[in-house]
């Protein structure tokens, strides 16, 4: 009998040996099989991935052009370009010109309504004067039209008119112009026609922009292509302002490329967005026949008849997502085969650490019982102490009343004095249980508040400008070390930058400033947004609570911002005037922090 039990557990090894290699087989055997579908949804997810990126492009391209707009029609509503003040309207036009960064804007053309000639001003700050060269009886017609007046007309601009800018992809923003905005000249103005003005603009200056800087993966890039299938950024710059049926083929002859011009032709130029694949000519340096995964998504240009757009690709080997599901799936069979062999190794020890483990387990479940238990005490504690505590205060207070009425040495005064010992004891037992259920605050750590004012501001500083907010600080010097986590409080400030970001939707003006107050030293964070309403500021620190649209936000900022806040020993207030409740004030709202100031011993560790 022992001598076939011995047998058995020497056998037992060569067992778990051989059921470790069919098990190893049996994972390369199904890694295989699944290898096909692995690496179909990783390249599907990846190119979702390549279409948020193009989403994204996108909507900064839509906020680039809308910037735009907004600077054609503050232009356009001058006094001195409205009235033809010279020479203010061209400083006025100099203005406008220098305020706009980059090469994008290439001309403002002035037009009046009884002139033949428009006056032109350059880049440089130059004006001439010169014909209209781009459908001058079209634009004239559009422009006098009442039902035009404060729209504005997009178009692009025929090659044949584009020659003498060089042949690149030219776009029209026009606007009419009205006798409508008063000055010291013109008190009531008069509300006539007076012509147009009009942007013209270096459409692939526009495109590249944001594009030219995009990166998808590690070596894919973007490029953009017009309603007409010409193209306005792409990496190889040769192909700009040429048509991107015709540069491919002229560039790959021997290429078909059936596959990017049915995209192009089906579903970019008509405004669609989505994902597909399709062989190239060429990546980056690389030359010859390569597979690319791409993703597309439409630039809304112009919404009015006749509507334009164009449309944004985002393109990548598929190289790279094919060489990525290898690497993970050899990675997850040399991970199997490593785990099977720890199995195997650990079979050996099973049996001496069983008895180890059942008695830590058991010892395990004890703690976990005796920390349940201390909960549940803890609780009931805080309950009890809640519960008991008014009754002893009354019970105290009537003995105190009665002592005052009974002189001492006169019958009933002992018995007072007994039962307002018995009641201070009971005061202290209530005092200690409450002690006992209240949980500790950790507040170990210390920030400097400028240094992360400092940080949060540079860090979205290109985001405000984007959206036209003025960030202002107004920091106190030699402020001292505050309690709290640097990153806790660099999250709530981040929280509250973002809140005011979307509280001033057409731009405003950011205040971030700090000081000291006494023992406390204060953030304050203030807006010029739209406010919130008297009803709702009792509810902002509630979870889940948002006054923003559904999909904007979840509710929770604010309440983890005032916990982290909570936790550090220091309070969150607000004040806010809504613009519906503002009359003649001006709306917003003003977040105040306070934190302790970190004691001398804190700060210099």
């Amino acid at each position: 009998m022992t001598s076939g039990l011995a047998k058995t557990r020497r056998i037992v090894p060569y067992i778990g040996m051989a059921a470790t290699v069919i098990l190893l087989v049996a994972a390369f055997v199904l890694g295989l099989v699944s290898f096909g579908k692995m690496r179909q949804v990783i390249t599907e997810e990846f190119n979702q991935q390549q279409l948020v990126l193009a989403k994204n492009l996108s909507a900064l391209i839509r906020q680039d052009l809308d910037f735009l707009r907004r600077e054609l029609m503050v232009l356009n509503s001058s006094p001195s370009i409205q009235f033809s003040e010279s020479p203010s309207w061209r400083s006025r036009m100099k203005v406008t010109m220098d305020s706009i960064q980059g090469e994008e804007l290439l001309e403002i053309w002035r037009w009046e309504s009884l002139d033949k000639y428009s006056s032109v001003m350059d880049r440089t700050g130059g004006v001439r004067a010169e014909r209209w060269p781009f459908d001058e009886e079209g634009l004239a017609k559009w422009a006098r039209d009442g039902a035009n007046r404060n729209k504005i007309m997009m178009a692009s601009v025929p090659k044949t008119a584009a020659g003498k800018y060089g042949g690149r992809p030219l776009l029209l923003m026009a606007v009419p112009t009205y006798q409508v905005s008063p000055d010291e000249a013109h008190a009531s103005p008069p509300g006539r026609f007076a012509g147009a003005l009009a942007f013209l603009l270096d459409a692939s200056a526009v495109a590249s922009r944001f594009v030219d800087q995009a990166r998808s993966g590690t070596t894919g890039y973007a490029w953009v292509i017009d309603g007409e299938g010409t193209f306005l950024a792409h990496p190889k710059h040769e192909f700009i302002g040429r048509n991107a049926f015709m540069a491919r083929h002229e560039e790959f002859p021997s290429l078909g490329f059936e596959r990017i011009n049915e995209i192009m032709r089906d579903k970019m130029l008509t405004g669609q967005e989505g994902t597909g694949e399709y062989v190239s000519g060429w990546h980056r340096d690389e030359a010859g026949p390569v597979e690319k995964l791409i993703a597309y998504a439409p630039v809304e240009v112009h919404s009015a008849p006749p509507r334009l757009f164009w449309s944004v690709a985002v393109v990548a080997p598929t190289s790279e997502v094919h060489g990525l599901v290898r690497s993970l799936f050899m990675r997850q069979f040399f991970t199997q085969a490593a785990i099977f062999l720890a199995i195997l190794a650990g079979a050996f020890s099973v049996l001496r650490l069983e008895r180890y483990w059942g008695n830590l387990q058991k010892q395990k479940e004890r703690e976990i019982n005796l920390s349940s238990r201390l909960a549940a005490l803890g609780t009931l504690s805080a309950g009890v102490a809640h519960e008991i505590n008014n009754p002893i205060a009354i019970i105290l207070g009537f003995t105190d009343l009665l002592l005052e009425k009974i002189p001492e040495g006169a019958e009933g005064h002992e018995q007072l004095k007994i039962i307002e010992r018995q009641g201070l004891a009971c005061k202290k037992i209530v005092e200690n249980l409450s002690r006992f259920a209240r949980i500790p605050e950790q507040r170990d750590e210390t920030s400097d508040m400028n240094e992360e004012v400092k940080r949060v501001v540079a860090m979205v500083q290109n985001t405000l400008l984007t959206e036209k907010i003025i960030c202002k600080t107004e920091l106190q010097e030699g402020l001292p070390r505050v309690m709290g986590d640097p990153q806790g409080l660099g999250q709530v400030l981040l929280n509250l930058i973002t809140n005011a970001r979307a509280a001033m939707k057409n731009g405003g003006v950011l205040t971030i400033g700090t000081r000291q107050a006494g023992d406390f030293a204060e953030l304050w964070v203030q807006d010029t947004g739209s406010g919130i309403r008297k009803q709702d500021l009792g509810h902002i620190f509630d979870p889940f609570f948002t006054t923003k649209a559904p999909g904007e936000g979840t509710g929770l900022g604010l309440s983890i911002s005032h916990g982290i806040i909570e936790r550090a020993g220091g309070t969150m207030t607000v004040q806010s005037r809504h613009e519906e409740e503002a009359a003649s004030e001006p709306s917003g709202t003003t977040f105040t922090v306070r934190l302790p100031v970190a004691d001398k011993t804190r700060e210099d560790a």
